[in-house]
This record gives structure tokens, C-alpha cells and sequence, in this order.
């Protein structure tokens, strides 16, 4: 018997599994806690200005959200993560998602999610919907605490693809037989890579270059939202990635 029949479901997590991005909320999640080093912390204001007026770009942010953790302990990480799941991130789980990935379990597929967010909050959403692998952005850790150097590749665009392909040649699976669902553009060399490519959640201009690859689009804006709790991921909006 072919182990997962070769085949992969390979989901995007920001803005298309969750309502919302992982990496920006707990970013804001550490912020608010006063969890990062004072530094850093100080730095955050700012760094949001310069990416709102197009000085940064979406990788930057990327890369900002995992160095942001540099000098607090893994362990320590570990718990806010879960912490800031369980409080913000549970809730914005795209109804569409839950569909497609129980689906995929069902049929026996490997079920993969992967962001240029920090692996310790992609951690919490794999460990929750019971995936086969989680991928994230990873910083090297010394003498158990984060430093800000990133374990290559950086989670987006080439280096998603890489990261992604890494794990289907680690178990033998097949790209043309499996499947991508995702929001976003930077994700077009995974779309190439992949037989199944579904966009989640376009914006328009990434819509209409789907529509001419001929690859299929689907909503997923449905989540549950219990209580109207103030919630610090609608306060600050999105980095993307």
C-alpha cells in the first residue's frame, strides 16, 4: 500500500485557513504582553508605519515577525503561543478550511500547513486541526532562548516552495497529485509546483491571474466568532505573508 496514496494537501494559514494573519497576531500578542525584550518592543511602532507606507515589504515583515522573539526562551514562546491561540486564533478558523482538511484526512491524504509565520504559533494551529506537519519560519535557539538569526530558508515565495517540497521528498510524495489552497500571490511558484491548485480569498488582481491559469477560486470567509470580545488581530490588521 502507497503511504497517503502520494498525495498532499498543502494549506496556506494566513488569511485563508484563519481569518486573519497568525504571524501579525501574535506579534501583537508578545507586544501587548511585554513579552519582547524593551528593544525590540520600542521598535514595533514603527516598523508597522514604515511597512503601511511601502518601505518594507511582506518578506521583511516576515522576518520581523520571527526576530522579534530574539533573547526570550523557547519554552516561554511555547506558552504564549498556545495562550494566544486558544485566545485569538481558535475562533478565525475558516469553516472552508475545516471542511477541506477534514476531507483530505478522510481520504488519507498528508495534510500540510505552512506560513512565513513563526513555528511556534503555526505549531498551535497544526497541533489544533491534527495536520501531519506544520512548517514555519524558525529561529536558531541558544542556551534555550531565540536569537535573530533564521534557519534558512525564510518561508516565502522560493523559500515556502522549498520548505514545502523538502517535506513531500521527505515522504515520497507526489507534487502532481497533490493539492494547494491559498490566498496569495507569493505563493505562485508553490501554484506551479502543484496539480491542484486552488486560490482562497483573492484579492482582485491575483483573482483575475487565477482565472487566466485556469486555476479554481473558493471563499472562505465563514468563521466562528463567539462573544464580542475586543480582539487585538482587528485592532492592528495584517502584515501578510
Amino acid at each position: 500500500m502507497v503511504p497517503f496514496d502520494r498525495t498532499a494537501a498543502i494549506f496556506d494559514v494566513d488569511d485563508s485557513l484563519l481569518d486573519g494573519n497568525a504571524g501579525t497576531i501574535f506579534t501583537w500578542y508578545l507586544y501587548n504582553q511585554k513579552a519582547m525584550r524593551p528593544e525590540m518592543r520600542s521598535r514595533i511602532p514603527r516598523i508597522i508605519y514604515e511597512y503601511a507606507r511601502h518601505r518594507l515589504t511582506e518578506q521583511d515583515m516576515v522576518e520581523v515577525g520571527s526576530r522579534c522573539q530574539q533573547g526570550l526562551y523557547a519554552d516561554d514562546l511555547r506558552a504564549h503561543a498556545h495562550a494566544c491561540f486558544e485566545r485569538h486564533l481558535r475562533k478565525r478558523i475558516t469553516s472552508g478550511a475545516m471542511r477541506h482538511i477534514r476531507r483530505h484526512l478522510l481520504s488519507g491524504h498528508f495534510v500540510l500547513i505552512a506560513s512565513g509565520s513563526p513555528q511556534y504559533i503555526v505549531d498551535e494551529v497544526g497541533r489544533h486541526l491534527r495536520v501531519h506537519a506544520a512548517i514555519g519560519t524558525r529561529t536558531r535557539i541558544v542556551d534555550g532562548k531565540a536569537t535573530d538569526q533564521i534557519v534558512p530558508p525564510v518561508v516565502f515565495r522560493e523559500g515556502k516552495r522549498a520548505a514545502v517540497e523538502a517535506v513531500l521528498e521527505r515522504w515520497d510524495l507526489d507534487p502532481a497529485r497533490s493539492w494547494l489552497y491559498s490566498d496569495s500571490v507569493a505563493d505562485v511558484p508553490l501554484f506551479e509546483a502543484v496539480g491542484n491548485p486552488v486560490v482562497v480569498n483573492p484579492k482582485a488582481p491575483f483573482r483575475a491571474l487565477a482565472e487566466r491559469r485556469g486555476w479554481e477560486v473558493q471563499e472562505w470567509r465563514e468563521r466562528n466568532r463567539p462573544g464580542d470580545q475586543p480582539d487585538i488581530a482587528d485592532e492592528w490588521g495584517s502584515w501578510g505573508g
